[in-house]
C-alpha cells in the first residue's frame, strides 16, 4: 500500500487543511444542524474523500479497498460488541444487573448521597459495560430522588455521570472503549489496565469533591421511593448472590487474560442458563434477547425503561459508526493528508510533555469540530501514532488520551452526541450539571501529571521496537507480493 501511495500526487498543506476543513463543515453541519445519525455522515463523507483524492491520482475503487483494509483491524472490537450485547440480554434475564441495583440501591444512606450516587452509578456502568444506560435508567432514579431531598440537581447529575463514565471506562464490556482500543490496536485489557493511572486518581478526587458537597445539602426526606424501586425488582426475580456467578466468572476470566469475547460468551451462557432455570424465563424469549435484546412487560414502566435492553441489535449503530468512521481515517491516512498536515509540527516535538500535550489537542479539537469522540479517535491514531513510535512511546499512551478527551470530553461540548442525550434524559439544562461532572474535568488532566513524572507512560525497550519494525517490514513484504501477483 505504500507503494501505491508513492506513485500518487502527494497533497500540499493547504489542499490538506482545506480536504479537513471541508469534513469537519460536513459533520458539524449533519451532526448538529440536521441532526443525522453519525453512521450516515461518515458514510457519505467517503464521496467528500474521494472528490478530493481524483486530484491526487485516487480512483474510488482503490480508496474502498485501503478502507476495508483498515476496517479489518477493527474487527475484532465489533466481535467483542456483540458479544456484549448477548451478554447485557442475558444479565438481565438472569437477574445479574437487577441484583447489582438492588444491593446498590440499599446502602443509599442521606447523609453522603452524591458520593453514593457516584459509586452506584459507577458499580452498574461498569457490570454492564454502559454509562448511557446507566444514566438512562439508575441515573434518572437517583436524580428524582435527589431532587426529593432537596439536593441539586446539577450536583446530583454531575455524581451520576462522573460515576457512570468512570464505570464505563473500565468496563471491558463498553463499546466506547472497545472502540478506542481497537483503533488504536492496542489489547482490549491493556487498554482497561493503562488507564487506571488516571482513572482511579481522578475518581477518587471526584469523590472527596461530593463528599464536601454532600456535607452541606440536606436530606430529610425520605427514602420510600429507594424502597419502592427494590420491592418491584424482588417482586420479578429472585434476587440473590446466585445471580452473580456469570460476572464472577467474567472477572475471573478476564483477569487470567482470557480472549474477552470468549469470556463475555461464556458469561453470557451463564446468564441464559441462570434465566431459564433459575428465574423461570421462558427459554424462546430468553434466546431471542441475545439478538434483539429483552423485552418483557413488568407492568411498571419505571422497571420497562431499566431492564428491556440489550441484544446485538442494540450494538448496529455503534458497529456502522466504527466500520464507516475506521474507513474514513484508513483513506485519509493512506492519502498521507494528516501526515502534511502534522509534520511542520511533529519535527519540533520530542518530549514525551509535547507529544502527550499535543494529542490531547487534536483529540479536542476533533470533538470540538464534530462533537464525535470517534472521529476524534481516528485523527489521533492518523497523526500521533506514528510520532509516539518514533519517540518510543507505546500506544495504549494515546488510546488512553482518546479516552479521557475524546469519549469523556463529548459531555463537556453542548451539541456533543453525549451532552444532548443527558440533557434530554435527565430532563436538566446543560447548563446546571456542567460545573459539577469533576471526572470529567480531572480524569485528562492526569496524562499530563503522567507526562511531566513519567509514572504510566508505557514505552518501548530498544529490543521491542526492533522487532515492532521487522514484523511491519514482513507485513509490507507480504503486501508487495500480493500487489504483484494481483498484477501478473
Amino acid at each position: 500500500m505504500e507503494d501505491l501511495v508513492l506513485m500518487k500526487k502527494r497533497p500540499t498543506f493547504g489542499y490538506s487543511l482545506l480536504l479537513l476543513v471541508s469534513l469537519a463543515a460536513m459533520l458539524i453541519v449533519g451532526l448538529t444542524i440536521l441532526k443525522a445519525p453519525l453512521a450516515v455522515v461518515m458514510f457519505l463523507a467517503w464521496l467528500v474523500v474521494n472528490l478530493f483524492a481524483i486530484k491526487l491520482g485516487y480512483t474510488y475503487n482503490e480508496l474502498e479497498k485501503i478502507g476495508i483494509k483498515q476496517v479489518g483491524k477493527s474487527l475484532q472490537s465489533v466481535v467483542i460488541m456483540l458479544a456484549v450485547g448477548v451478554l447485557i440480554s442475558s444479565w438481565i434475564a438472569s437477574g445479574t444487573v437487577p441484583t447489582i441495583i438492588y444491593y446498590g440501591l440499599k446502602i443509599i444512606n442521606p447523609k453522603y448521597y452524591l458520593a453514593t450516587t457516584l459509586i452506584i452509578c459507577a458499580i452498574v456502568s461498569m457490570f454492564t459495560g454502559t454509562s448511557w444506560g446507566t444514566i438512562g435508567t439508575v441515573g434518572v432514579a437517583l436524580l428524582g430522588i435527589g431532587i426529593s431531598m432537596g439536593i441539586n440537581p446539577g450536583m446530583v447529575a454531575g455524581a451520576l455521570i462522573s460515576g457512570s463514565w468512570f464505570g464505563d471506562k473500565l468496563s471491558p464490556l463498553s463499546d466506547t472503549t472497545n472502540f478506542q482500543s481497537g483503533v488504536m490496536g492496542v489489547p482490549l485489557m491493556t487498554h482497561v489496565k493503562h488507564m487506571l493511572y488516571t482513572t482511579v486518581p481522578a475518581f477518587i478526587i471526584s469523590l472527596i469533591l461530593f463528599l464536601i458537597l454532600g456535607s452541606g445539602q440536606t436530606a430529610d426526606a425520605d427514602i420510600h421511593a429507594i424502597e419502592v424501586v427494590g420491592e418491584s425488582l424482588k417482586n420479578f426475580y429472585t434476587i440473590s448472590p446466585i445471580t452473580l456467578i456469570p460476572l464472577i466468572v467474567v472477572v475471573i476470566l478476564l483477569v487470567k487474560q482470557r480472549p474477552a469475547s470468549q469470556s463475555i460468551l461464556i458469561g453470557g451462557v451463564l446468564g441464559m442458563i441462570l434465566a431459564i432455570f433459575y428465574q423461570k424465563f421462558d427459554a424462546t424469549l430468553v434466546l431471542n434477547s441475545a439478538l434483539k435484546g429483552f423485552e418483557y412487560d413488568f407492568k411498571d414502566e419505571f422497571l420497562n425503561t431499566l431492564l428491556n435492553r440489550g441484544g446485538m441489535d442494540s450494538m448496529t449503530r455503534t458497529i456502522q459508526a466504527l466500520i464507516f468512521t475506521t474507513a474514513l481515517g484508513g483513506m485519509i491516512r493512506e492519502m498521507d493528508i494528516l501526515n502534511v498536515i502534522i509534520e511542520p509540527i511533529g519535527k519540533k516535538l520530542k518530549s514525551t510533555f509535547s507529544l502527550i500535550f499535543s494529542a490531547m489537542f487534536v483529540d479536542y479539537l476533533s470533538i470540538a469540530l464534530t462533537g464525535s469522540h470517534m472521529f476524534g479517535a481516528i485523527m489521533v491514531e492518523s497523526t500521533m501514532l506514528d510520532l509516539f513510535k518514533k519517540n518510543k512511546l507505546k500506544p495504549e499512551n494515546a488510546s488512553r488520551i482518546s479516552e479521557d478527551c475524546g469519549t469523556l470530553g463529548v459531555t463537556l461540548i453542548p451539541y456533543g452526541v453525549t451532552a444532548m442525550f443527558i440533557v434530554d434524559t435527565l430532563g436538566i439544562d446543560f447548563a446546571t450539571f456542567i460545573p459539577f461532572v469533576f471526572f470529567c474535568y480531572i480524569s485528562p488532566l492526569f496524562n499530563l501529571v503522567c507526562a511531566v513524572t513519567g509514572i504510566g507512560i508505557a514505552r518501548y525497550t530498544d529490543e521491542e521496537l526492533e522487532e515492532l519494525e521487522r514484523l511491519e517490514e514482513l507485513e509490507r513484504l507480504e503486501e508487495l507480493e500480493k500487489l504483484e501477483m494481483k498484477e501478473e
